[in-house]
């Protein structure tokens, strides 16, 4: 990969000051040379550095990735152009993801766990917040990709939908929703039900499911993940509904699973800055999640 050192400086000027406009001033030179430097570099690696949809020119997650390589290895070029590979092909780099908390610590911590044993040079974050803090997050670069439930609708975002989730029911090892070969929400609500946080867009269609049927339920406690909810079940503390799909995730943890008698799906979507969406570290990222949700 031919990558010069100047092209490396010119970079991380824009990347600096996210304007070619100031990188140029501080650098004494012409705006056309910076966004040369920056367009050539793009080519060379083969993803966009830079979001520059309407007025922005914000870092993509290849720009941050490559930025923590160039001052890592700043006396090794021959190091910064391995790393500008590993970029390219998504498998090195650093890709940061905010995620709801009905899959977080499930489904999301596990592909990021699994393309990080694959890819040793990759580097995955995961941080677990509710839908509007994960937009917010990708919107501010805090994140360069959110895993939520719904489309947000914005030209300048790419979302792909993932396949759906399918819940089920789960109540503790020797729970009488054993006898059912489906359980109908009112026979769930025989017993206290453990549930996410109320801003959570899951625990909004479980909700719906037990308003669908007329049936009143009690809420026994929240918590933050589902993982913390499993576990509350599990020691015999109410039922509840979560990912059926992820609870083979949840190491050395039994609990008693029923299939809903209601047909309940759950959409999930992972989305990016556009300019990122195509971006090999985060395409890696998308299969590895679909393979899990469809396993």
């Amino acid at each position: 990969m031919r990558i010069s050192a100047r092209q490396i400086e010119l970079f991380q000027m824009a990347y600096r000051h996210k304007s070619t406009r100031k990188a140029a001033d501080a650098l004494h030179i012409s705006q056309p040379a910076i966004s040369r430097a920056v367009a050539e570099l793009e080519a060379e690696i083969g993803v966009a550095l830079f979001d520059r949809s309407g007025r922005r020119f914000e870092p993509t997650a290849a720009a941050h990735s490559l930025q923590e390589a160039a001052q890592k290895h700043y006396h090794g070029l021959e190091r910064v152009r391995e790393a500008a590979q590993q970029i390219a092909t998504g498998t090195g780099g650093h890709l940061r993801v905010a995620a709801l908390p009905a899959v977080a610590d499930t489904r999301v911590a596990a592909a990021a766990g699994r393309l990080m044993v694959r890819h040793p040079a990759l580097r995955i974050d995961v941080d677990v917040l509710n839908e509007h803090s994960c937009l917010a997050a990708l919107r501010a670069g805090r994140a360069d990709c959110v895993v939520i439930s719904s489309d947000p609708g914005d030209p300048n975002l790419a979302c792909t939908r993932l396949p759906d989730i399918i819940p089920a029911a789960i109540g503790p090892l020797g729970d009488a929703m054993a006898q059912f070969e489906k359980v109908s929400p009112a026979e769930l609500a025989s017993a206290p039900q453990i549930m996410l946080s109320e801003n959570s867009p899951f625990r909004s269609a479980v909700e719906h499911m037990f308003d669908q049927a007329s049936v009143s339920f009690q809420v026994r406690a929240e918590a933050r993940t589902q993982t913390a909810m499993v576990s509350m079940v599990a020691q015999g503390a109410g039922r509840a509904v979560v990912d059926q799909g992820s609870l083979g995730l949840a190491s050395g943890i039994e609990v008693t699973v029923v299939p809903l008698a209601v047909d309940l799906k759950w959409p999930i979507r992972i989305v990016s800055p556009f300019a990122s969406g195509e971006a090999p570290g985060l395409q890696l990222l998308v299969s590895e999640l679909s393979g899990l949700i469809s396993e």
